[in-house]
């Protein structure tokens, strides 16, 4: 094992970033954009398009056009999983805890 490595176990744990994120790609972001830009016109792959989707918003791009129907309840699905009231409200049925407007 590298030096690096070893250091790395040493230390313990650290937070992951993807690939993408690592310094060493910095110069290659235009080209990963338009891999992810590609993947996203036309791959239906959740997990594929939720990480090609947060690449580029963590770039700086706006991903509003590149985002179909699935890919916009899947984000808001997330979010209100990510909120432990909003969850609890909805008796954690992933449902919004309100009555529809019609």
């Amino acid at each position: 094992m590298t030096d690096d490595v070893c250091e790395g176990a040493r230390r313990g744990p650290r937070r992951r970033h993807p690939l993408a994120e690592h310094h060493a790609l910095t110069e290659h972001r235009i080209e990963l954009a338009d891999q992810a830009h590609r993947l996203l016109s036309i791959s239906t792959d959740r997990y594929k398009r939720d990480r090609a989707l947060n690449a580029l918003r963590a770039w700086g791009h706006d991903t509003s056009a590149l985002e179909n129907a699935s890919d916009i309840a899947a984000r808001e699905l997330h979010a209100r999983m990510a909120d432990p009231d909003l969850w609890w409200a909805s008796n954690g049925t992933g449902d919004c805890a309100e009555d529809p407007p019609f």
